[in-house]
């Protein structure tokens, strides 16, 4: 065998070895990690995983829940599904998934057009709403706007993960030549991309894995959001609770251990077991901030036992953290992310949970609303991305109120080729226009642009395709946590009547019809 060919065989072996090393075994590890991360934590990972994990079989009528954050804060798959299938008999019930992520935009459901389809659903419900077209791109000029599509093309290469990281090769394949021409080195990084997966998903390569450790190895102290038992009066999301409060506490044995956090210095806690008296079981003083284990010894074996705690020392939310609310909440303790629970639990990135966050918004008079409204959205020197976008996107709105004509952009094409794809595939598709906060959308909703914009969206396919508005579905601007994401138990509502509009198609017949 001469020189050569053993160099060529070596180099062969390595490519094979690479391949066999970054395609096979590095996607078996990084989808066979426990997945214990909780709602809005890792985006990209758990949307990966989601959409590999979903699989509808012939005979399942399998409905797919589309959209952007907007469409996670509006409807609930299982509030939808169980409202639908009350009126169906067992060989017609559908079952619910969601394909979604953050910033879904109607260019990236073009790009995943494919792989929806490749699911086998029998009907897909797209959630949109006017800020998914991103909306923040749009410049005034002396003739009227303009949309900056060169800067969009531009952050999608620089910036945007969805077209780094879930599709480069698709991206790459479309716009290779735009990608050189701005910057070389990003074409090298978008190649690399295609070419490794390991280089493609570095970046959220260890979150099951860190969410999996800090289980099991820091008692759940650092965490996003709660994942435990909720008490009676409610959680904050971040796991902080009122400073008295009641919870139904799972117990392995005869001995319960848990962590708590202790704000301020001096705090005392009391733990009382309620039934069948109220019976003292613990009393502490900290002397200093910081983490603390919890135990208790039972005379007896016991798997549940509702238990009180009372905290004499109150905490502001202005002092932990004053950009998660507007105006002051008064917290007692926070407990660790899995409070209460004998176990962790997987698979609960998609599963939201109600919270004292928004339902706090609910009951605030209009005035109290409007206060704590402009704090936590349009608060001025802030430069958080996700509030710096909601500034942008309100400007966009004054602009389109000016507007005397409907003017479409990119993203409307993109919407209609994938909507399109769909339907001729025999996916019918529902279009929603998503509830709408009436604080925002009076800026625009009387525009000539947006009654075009309604009209676009309800002509975009004769066949297999409807359309319904639901940008009024509240009148009440409580019921909204931002521009467009709906409270928790709006969300309930919301699905509840989503499923109501999709029951009436389903029995005309447009899910069945070749």
């Amino acid at each position: 065998m001469s020189r050569k060919t053993k160099i060529l065989l070596v180099f062969v072996s390595c490519i094979l070895g690479f391949l066999f090393i970054d395609r096979f075994l590095f996607q078996s590890l990084l989808f066979s990690v426990p997945n214990e991360m909780e709602w809005d934590t890792s985006p990209w990972y758990n949307f990966l995983r989601k959409r590999k994990e979903i699989r509808f079989s012939e005979k399942e009528n399998g409905v797919l829940l589309l959209g952007s954050s907007i469409a996670l804060y509006s409807v609930l798959p299982d509030v939808f599904s169980n409202k639908v299938n009350r009126t169906l008999p067992d060989t017609e019930k559908i079952r619910t998934e969601f394909y979604s992520h953050p910033s879904l935009t109607p260019s990236d459901f073009y790009y995943y057009k494919e792989d929806i389809a490749s699911k086998k659903p029998k009907a897909v419900v797209y959630l949109i709403n006017p800020a998914d077209f991103q909306l923040e791109f749009l410049k005034e000029t002396v003739e009227g706007i303009e949309y900056d599509e060169k800067g969009f093309l531009e952050e999608s290469i620089r910036i945007r993960h969805q077209n780094r990281l879930l599709y480069p090769d698709l991206f790459l394949e479309d716009h290779w030549k735009e990608i050189y021409d701005l910057d070389k080195s990003q074409l090298e990084s978008f190649v690399s991309k295609l070419i490794s997966y390991g280089v493609r998903y570095r970046s959220f390569f260890y979150d099951p894995v860190m969410a999996w450790y800090m289980h099991r190895f820091r008692w759940g102290r650092s965490y996003h959001y709660y994942t435990g038992v909720i008490p009676k009066e409610g959680i904050y999301l971040r796991g902080w609770v009122k400073p008295e409060f009641e919870i139904d506490c799972e117990i392995s044995g005869n001995q319960w251990r848990e962590s708590i956090f202790i704000q301020n210095p001096g705090t005392n806690l009391k733990i009382y077991k309620t039934s069948p008296k109220e019976e003292l079981l613990f009393d502490k003083t900290y002397a200093k901030k910081g983490w603390y284990y919890l135990e208790l010894t039972f005379s007896e074996k016991l798997e549940k036992l509702k238990l009180k705690f009372q905290s004499d020392k109150p905490v502001s939310s202005l002092a932990v953290d004053y950009r998660i609310f507007g105006t002051e909440e008064i917290y007692g303790i926070r407990l660790s992310q899995n409070f209460c629970r004998s176990e962790f639990r997987e698979n609960l990135s998609y599963i939201r949970i109600p919270g004292i966050d928004d339902s706090r918004l609910e009951s605030m008079a209009s005035d109290q609303y409007d206060k704590d409204y402009d704090l936590r959205i349009y608060r001025k020197n802030d430069e958080e991305n996700v509030l710096n976008r909601f500034k942008k996107i309100k400007n966009a709105k004054v602009l389109l109120s000016k507007q005397k004509s409907f003017v479409s952009w990119s993203q409307m094409k993109y919407l209609n080729e994938g909507i399109r794809y769909l339907s001729e595939r025999n996916i019918p598709v529902l279009l929603i226009n998503s509830p709408e906060n009436p604080k925002e959308k009076s800026v625009y909703s009387n525009s000539p642009w947006y009654f075009g914009y309604l009209e676009f969206l309800e002509k975009i396919s004769e066949v297999k395709y409807g359309f319904l508005d639901a940008s009024d579905l509240f009148d009440r601007k409580q019921h909204f946590m931002d521009p467009h994401h709906l409270t928790y138990s709006s969300s309930v509502k919301a699905s509840e009547k989503f499923a109501d509009w999709f029951s009436r198609y389903y029995r005309s017949g447009f899910f069945h019809k070749p």
